[in-house]
């Protein structure tokens, strides 16, 4: 046997353990008192694409993004702790990591005593440390007794029907709860200090169930865009903003809440708008007459984040490097405009469109932009509703709209929006997409799962579609520079350049936060990057590219 080998290893062992049990007998007066001690459990590392059914229990620390694909089923024990790698860079995106439940099932049911963790595995942790859980296609995955904190997102559902309930969401970077095209239940939760809603609701949502949640300490309650919801029950409280909005044709049901110090002082502190109607009725704005919710759980803490995101304290990376080596910022203008998803450089002027709402049309703003001095002119607009992609062929603009499932050709006359024509865009059923250009003759635009673009003549008719190889996909937001695509997403730096067959080709690394909107003005990209949503800083950035090689 070698010196190493595990018998030997084992006597040595039974040596060192009878000397020291012999030592103290000897040191306790000839009684020897002998417990047993139990070594940490290592915790059981996942990552990747599930293969078959599988039951989480124990501590487990994510080492790379887990997928739950169709017929399988992800079932998460009482008790159970799962963390995340965290990361906190932006040149290893894919190192921010999460579960993407996609047309499978996760079942993560735990009880008052034992809940379960989803974190960050990092001794500080703060927003955005993982990415967060990630459903689509799914009808049968739960939440009950659950803990999400410290992602960028806490639990997003697409196309789902998931219960979420008796459960904690909180840090998280951007939304606690998002849904997209579903019908979501969310009762008996707490949700505190998400960083932009702590409940949002976006396209096509039917029919959502909030019911006696508590939601406190954030920026804006619930959301809803072309959702129908009701809402029964729920404490609001010190909200900065507003406790309830509904944009877009939204319809809601506000009935038997209770607000308390909501920021606007408005009485009720709900704001309805764009086409919205609510029935509001039997509400506590003060008088005591609804009481708080009750519930069976505590509120616990590991670690305290001690501001809520967005705030001048907050630690997340929003901002990366002016100079890297694939690019560098040489300008950013537009502060005061927030946001959005539309951008297009046209005769000497960007182009883009307001969030929210406009102050001259009905609907957003068209807003014209010096892309030397950064003064803009705000034009009418009243009835593209949620521009996603925007081009400009010489003559006419064209915008994807996001809600409307339309795209629209439109000029400028008289300081207002003229629409010229509209068509439905391709797979309509499938949902609104973002992304949108033209090389002057047609119109690309991008599939809502970002696998292709639907090449369109500019009577909407589909001419062609350009896959992307090696199943890649676009994020948001693409733009034709003559002879290549640029486009967000679709490759390791965060910004691609792809060939008109759809080969990636080059690429660089953003220059900020989320990349939601692209133009070019022949020398340059120009770009508006999220940021934080709660910051009112500069987010058109003007870019040079310095080496986009793979």
């Amino acid at each position: 046997m070698g010196a190493n080998s595990p018998l030997i290893g084992r006597l040595m062992n039974q040596k060192l353990l009878t000397a020291a049990l012999v030592l103290l007998i000897i040191l306790t007066g000839g009684v020897a008192y002998l417990t047993l001690m139990k070594a940490p459990r290592e915790p059981v590392t996942k990552a990747g694409t599930l293969k078959q059914n599988e039951t989480w229990s124990g501590e487990i620390l994510v080492t790379g993004t887990v997928v739950v694909p169709p017929r399988i089923t992800l079932i998460i024990e009482p008790g159970t702790t799962v963390k995340f790698n965290h990361y906190r860079g932006y040149k290893e995106p894919w190192k921010k990591l999460g579960i993407a439940v996609e047309g499978g099932t996760l079942k993560a049911v735990g009880t008052p005593e034992k809940r379960i963790w989803f974190t960050s595995d990092a001794d500080d942790p703060i927003n955005g440390d993982w990415q967060g859980i990630y459903l689509s296609n799914t009808k049968n995955s739960e939440f009950k007794y659950v803990i999400v904190e410290f992602g960028e997102m806490g639990i997003q559902q697409f196309d789902s029907e998931v219960v979420v309930s008796n459960s904690i969401i909180r840090w998280n970077n951007a939304e606690g709860l998002y849904a997209e095209r579903s019908k979501p239940i969310f009762r008996s939760n707490t949700l505190y200090r998400n960083g932009y809603h702590e409940i949002a609701l976006e396209q096509y949502n039917e029919n959502v169930q909030i019911l006696y949640n508590v939601i406190r300490d954030g920026h804006y309650g619930v959301h809803c865009e072309k959702t129908t919801a009701y809402l029964e029950g729920n404490y609001f409280k010190n909200e900065e903003y507003a406790a309830i909005t509904a944009g877009m044709e939204s319809h809601i049901v506000v009935i038997k809440n209770k607000f308390e110090n909501i920021g606007t002082g408005q009485k009720p502190p709900i704001s309805v708008y764009g086409g919205s109607t609510a029935e509001i009725e039997n509400n506590d704005y003060g008088e005591g007459g609804i009481s708080i919710p009750e519930f069976d759980y505590k509120d616990v803490e590991n670690f305290k984040l001690n501001y809520i995101p967005g705030a001048p304290e907050d630690r997340y990376l929003y901002v990366y490097d002016k100079v890297d080596e694939t690019r560098r910022t040489i300008k950013k203008i537009g502060q005061g405009l927030s946001f959005g998803w539309a951008l297009v450089y046209a005769e000497n002027n960007l182009w883009r469109f307001s969030l929210g709402s406009g102050e001259i049309g009905e609907s957003l703003d068209f807003i014209k932009i010096d892309p030397v001095t950064g003064d803009y002119q705000r034009y009418g607009n009243d009835e593209i509703m949620n521009p996603r992609g925007l081009a400009y062929d010489g003559e006419y603009f064209w915008v994807n709209d996001f809600s409307l499932l339309k795209i629209f050709k439109f000029k400028l006359e008289d300081g207002h929006i003229t629409i010229y024509d509209s068509f439905e865009i391709p797979e309509k059923e499938k949902g609104g997409t973002m992304g949108m250009t033209t090389d002057g003759y047609n119109l690309y635009l991008k599939s809502r799962d970002g696998s292709k673009l639907y090449k369109l003549d500019k009577s909407g008719n589909l001419v062609g579609e350009i896959y992307l190889q090696n199943n890649i996909r676009f994020d948001s937001d693409i733009v034709w520079t003559g002879n290549y695509f640029w486009a967000s997403g679709g490759c390791e730096k965060g910004i691609g350049k792809f060939t008109i067959e759809g080969n990636l080709v080059g690429e660089i690394y953003p220059p900020a936060k989320d990349t939601w909107a692209l133009a070019w003005n022949g020398n340059y990209l120009w770009s508006i990057q999220r940021t934080c949503e709660m910051w009112d800083d500069p987010k058109i950035y003007q870019i040079e590219i310095l080496n986009d090689s793979i």
